[in-house]
């Protein structure tokens, strides 16, 4: 008996001595330091990885050698370890000082961290709703004075388009055709919160990722002003660990696109002097071709001594001796004496792009800061043209408290903009088309300084005459306290404020305005605008796990608040060019009349609102998300309050156990669904909607009133409705794949429309019926290669969305018709059908034209056409035999059709041409658009190639039409004019070239097939080459990472369109303007 209670004894003390070495060891660990390496699976060290101890803001960053350091602050401590690309690792502690860590590769990217809105995230695993993310490392390539230029053709779904090159200009985007009648309308930008009008003041290189939010399931929460889509912009923030410094420098220089290829002095000479010829004109004009010019005369004081052509003689032929030139005359026996002088080399000058960065991070377990400070300066090609930004931001958060959180930042950015002096469409053609024979300069040297207005002139000499200014500025600063009140519940407080200013400033001295002309008015102009946005919100964020079942919910109290203030004076008179202050304007002009002007604006607008959203989750495979949000907007009278639902699902399916024995094929698959609804009153003025007067006539300093604005209480919300699915699947953890469907239905459209001339106004704003886009959505990734020393990824995406017009106002027209083209119905047919404009049951955009069918090659072929009839012209064109048919009275007012004339699609065959024979030609909207891209790393050696491209739709080209027609008089004409008839070349494919061809046959000048052209283009948007240098050179120059790049951006365009870009959004009156300059760099990052 007594050895079994010894026996029980023993027993006892040793589980109590057992338990005494686990409260001790558990104690232990209060205070521990541990420490390891992090390594990838090749065995290589990982730099920068995150080690946090779970359940604290306590953590650390791997070293050069993939090395940490922690020191706990939890008994029972998990460190979690996590690093972009790299499945993230839950390792506990468990009493071990040391722990070694091997990152597996995130093949498919699940563990990416995708923002939501307000500050909320998930993991890409996790993601119900569509939306796509752009990081950092996308937006450190090359340069951009706006960073959505880095989504063209990287984001599915959205369009991005750069029609401007000008110095500052941002590109336009268009989130799944938008949610308008002609696919227009720009998304919501929240940059850290704070919604603004356009990314111009931010700096690349502070944005940590952007995220773009495409359907209603995602865009729900931010309601009624998310209507086309969201872009959040998250900037940098600081991380935990040592301090680091990084240095990036990027200089360019870019080189201009040819528009249209202008023939040089001899071939101008040449066809416009033939193109005179058959018009039957004076040659001896004094303009560029004519020889009527005085060569000795002074160009700035007589239009005769402009230009250079005369005819060649025993009197001048010494200037051949001194640069001039002579040529056969093709229109005479006579040889011609002219001087080249390249008119746009005078006006240009050379583009360099420069690009200068410094940013700081760092931290430790009670706070985190990030600062830059960047520089970046653009020259334009046009002279004394650019834009100069200085930027600074800072971002930081210090825990006051183990219980409350401090965060704030400031952005500031200084911006100069000195746009060209004169529109970019006139500078890029008619300047561009200047006539090659322009003088230059007397025959004394002295400088001749415009051709016939300040437009079309000598920038060298006219920028003298002028003084602008247009500097814009804008500070953002945001801070907020977050308090933890319990477990998984924390109540954000929050407060942001942007304010933008912009001053302009502009004086026009005495100037020459034509050959010994003057203008002494001195005109003199100054505007200031301030605008002041205030967010404040109240957000309470939760988060829980009960067993398998997780939640999550954010929810809060947001009030938005704008001002704006203008003022704006102008005046002239100033008694000097030396004064160029409104003060030194004179007060009244020689009737007694005022010169000043003066206007001041104040607006105010503000929206208050209500939102929700919850999410469940179990297991990781099932997950469901709830948001809505409750929008009033003061711009609405009756109609201000609207509530706006989003709700969505996604199934992992790759989680099953049915799928364990796949999961070698299958590395992913999901499947996501959502539907929601979004408001937009975007497009209405702010107080548009109550009607407004004007003063009318002046009756002995009594003024009448008018109307100008038609009230309209009851505009509703614009509302657009989408449904979004899509699957995602991962196969042999090489290959990411997701497919997608979108449709959406966007109703009580807003839109101005017509009134009739009687009502006294042109017309009025209105909910304008519906219309219904639907697309597709294709993105793979495919990692070719993934080993230690060579890497290949490619990626590609397309996108096709196809709208229809559902429903418009009842107007008494066969589909409510608003505009249109009226066109025969087909062949034997003289019965008429309204196409194209905006009908019910169409899409927009439509084309409808005159088609070319060919050119009357010779007087054989004239035999073909001896009843035709084309009555387009002033004077209608007839064939031979119809001609002959004709009384002497009536070929009076008649022309022959004759060889080099075109002939045009007779669409009813009844051999007459008349402004019902046009047809569809094609579509003003892209179908299909998306891009491709590529990155082979080698060693320390990486090839990035990024390539964006649209498909299936046509553009004016407006320019070319206006050349081609010498509607311009003596401008210069583009080399295709080399592919027209001609009596040497009949089987050109051009018709033949006349002087203002709209006086005769209009064989270039009408709504025709030859100047719709493809607009598809492939654009190599980025090709860069990247090198690291070894880290031995490095180290030894206290540097932890230098690398040097190579970039050419916007290299080439792949299309059959001639206008100065492609790309979808130009305006079709636009006879040119500034192409994308194609650029290269050389660029340097440090990081110490």
């Amino acid at each position: 008996m007594r050895k079994i209670h010894l026996k029980y004894c023993r027993e006892v003390i040793f589980v109590v001595v057992a338990m005494l070495c686990s409260i001790g060891s558990m104690y232990a660990q209060v205070g521990q330091t541990v420490s390891g390496v992090v390594k990838d699976v090749a065995g290589e060290p990982l730099i920068g990885v995150s080690v946090l101890e779970v359940g604290t803001s306590n953590g650390a960053i791997t070293d050069l050698d993939g090395k940490y350091t922690l020191t706990l602050t939890k008994s029972k401590s998990v460190l979690a370890f996590s690093y972009i690309g790299y499945v993230q690792q839950n390792i506990h502690v468990d009493g071990r000082k040391n722990i070694m860590v091997v990152m597996k590769d995130d093949a498919i990217g699940l563990q990416e961290v995708i923002v939501t809105g307000y500050g909320k995230t998930v993991t890409k695993d996790k993601l119900t709703a569509a939306i796509s993310k752009v990081s950092s490392e996308v937006l450190e390539k090359g340069v951009r004075s706006n960073p959505l230029t880095a989504l063209a053709g990287t984001v599915t779904g959205v369009r991005v388009t750069q029609t401007s090159g000008q110095p500052g200009a941002g590109p336009s985007i268009q989130v799944r055709a938008g949610a308008s009648l002609n696919g227009s309308g720009s998304p919501l930008y929240i940059i850290d919160g704070v919604q603004k009008d356009d990314m111009n003041d931010i700096n690349s290189n502070d944005i940590e990722s952007i995220e773009v939010l495409k359907d209603a399931a995602a865009t729900a929460l931010y309601g009624a002003r998310a209507n086309n889509g969201v872009v959040l912009v998250t900037t940098k923030s600081g991380h935990v660990g040592k301090t680091t410094v990084t240095l990036n420098v990027n200089i360019g220089k870019g080189f201009a696109r040819d528009n249209y290829d202008f023939m040089n002095a001899r071939d101008y000479l040449y066809w416009e002097r033939m193109a005179a010829k058959r018009s039957g004109d004076d040659m001896n004009l004094v303009n560029g071709w004519g020889t009527g010019n005085d060569i000795t005369a002074d160009g700035n004081k007589s239009s005769n001594g402009i230009y250079s052509t005369s005819i060649l003689t025993d009197k001048n032929k010494y200037l051949l001796d001194y640069g001039w030139q002579s040529m056969k005359d093709p229109a005479s026996d006579n040889y011609l004496l002219f001087k080249e002088t390249d008119f746009m080399k005078l006006n240009t000058q050379d583009a360099w792009t420069q690009d200068y960065n410094v940013s700081f991070s760092g931290g430790n377990d009670k706070g985190k800061y990030y600062s830059s400070i960047g520089y970046y300066d653009e020259t334009g090609f046009p002279l004394e043209s650019g834009y100069q930004r200085l930027s600074f931001n800072l971002n930081g958060e210090y825990k006051i408290k183990s219980w409350l959180k401090a965060s704030g930042f400031v952005n500031f950015s200084r911006s100069e903009t000195n746009p060209n002096y004169m529109s970019d469409a006139n500078f890029w053609s008619v300047v561009a088309a200047a006539p090659p024979t322009f003088k230059g300069a007397n025959l004394d040297g002295t400088v001749i300084t415009l051709l016939n207005n300040t437009q079309n002139a000598n920038w060298n000499e006219m920028k003298n005459y002028y003084y602008r200014r247009n500097t814009a500025y804008k500070t953002t600063l945001g801070t907020s306290f977050q308090v933890d009140l319990m477990k998984g519940l924390s109540l954000k407080l929050s407060g942001m404020w942007y304010l933008w200013m912009k001053e302009t400033e502009s004086f026009d001295k005495e100037l020459p305005t034509a050959p010994g002309k003057l203008n002494s008015n001195r005109k003199a102009s100054a505007t200031y605008a301030r605008k002041l946005d205030q967010t404040y919100n109240a957000i309470l964020n939760y988060n829980a796990s009960f067993g398998e079942h997780s939640v999550s919910a954010v929810g809060g109290f947001e009030m938005i608040d704008k001002y704006n203030y203008g003022l704006s004076a102008s005046g002239q008179g100033a008694t000097s060019d030396d004064f160029i202050g409104l003060q030194f304007t004179a007060p009244l002009d020689a009737n007694g009349k005022s010169t000043r002007n003066m206007s001041t604006t104040h607006t105010q607008e503000r929206i208050m609102s209500g939102f929700l959203n919850a999410t469940y989750d179990y297991k990781s495979k099932y997950l469901f998300s709830f948001s809505g949000r409750y929008d009033g907007y003061s711009k609405l009278v009756d109609n201000r309050w609207g509530f706006f639902p989003g709700v969505s699902a996604a199934w992992n399916v790759y989680r099953e156990e049915f799928m364990e024995k796949y999961l070698d094929i299958f590395s992913n698959m999901k499947v996501r669904m959502g539907y929601g609804q979004n408001g937009n009153v975007n497009g209405i003025g702010l107080y548009e909607l109550q009607g407004s007067y004007g003063t009318a006539g002046n009756y002995n300093g009594i003024y009448g009133l008018l109307i100008d604005d038609i009230a309209y209480p009851g505009l509703r919300w614009e509302k657009t409705t989408s449904f979004d699915t899509a699957i995602e699947l991962g196969l042999f953890n090489k290959v990411d794949l997701t497919v997608g469907y979108f449709n959406k239905k966007t109703t009580d459209l807003i839109a101005n429309v017509p009134l009739a001339s009687s009502s006294g106004v042109g017309s009025m704003t209105t909910n304008n019926g519906a219309v219904r886009s639907q697309g597709m959505e294709l993105e793979v990734n495919y990692r070719i290669f993934d080993r230690k020393d060579f890497k290949w990824n490619i990626g590609a995406n397309i996108t096709f969305v196809k709208s229809k017009i559902l429903q418009l106002p009842d107007n008494g027209n066969e589909n409510n018709r608003q505009g249109g083209t009226e066109v025969y119905k087909g062949k034997g047919s003289n019965e008429t059908v309204w196409k194209g404009g905006i009908q019910e049951g169409q899409s927009y955009g439509d084309i409808y034209g005159f088609k070319m069918m060919g050119v009357v090659r010779d007087e054989a072929d004239l035999a073909n056409y001896a009843y035709y009839v084309d009555k387009i012209p002033s004077k209608p064109v007839y064939g031979p035999a119809a001609y002959a048919q004709l009384t002497v009275e009536q070929q009076k007012n008649a022309q022959q059709l004759a060889p080099g004339d075109a002939v045009w699609y007779d669409v009813n065959g009844d051999g007459t041409i008349d402004t019902y024979d046009q047809v569809k030609l094609g579509n003003e909207i892209p179908k299909w658009m998306g891009g491709f891209n590529t990155s082979v790393t080698w060693k320390g050696l990486t090839l990035f190639a990024r390539f964006d491209y649209a498909l299936g739709y046509k553009k004016w080209n407006s320019g070319y039409q206006y050349f081609m027609g010498i509607t311009s008089g003596h401008f210069n004409v583009p080399d295709l004019a080399k592919k027209t008839w001609t009596e040497d070349n009949p089987g050109a494919e051009l018709p033949v070239l006349m002087t203002n061809d709209t006086n005769f046959k209009k064989n270039y000048t009408r709504n025709t097939s030859l100047f719709w052209e493809d607009a598809s283009y492939l654009c190599a948007r980025e090709i860069s080459l990247s090198y690291d240098l070894p880290s031995q050179w490095t180290k030894k120059a206290l540097m932890d990472k230098v690398t040097v790049t190579l970039t050419g951006q916007n290299l080439f365009y792949i299309t059959d369109n001639r206008l100065y870009t492609p790309e979808y959004g130009t305006t079709s009156s636009n006879k040119g303007g500034y192409a994308l300059p194609k650029t290269v760099l050389m660029g340097l990052k440090v990081v110490f």
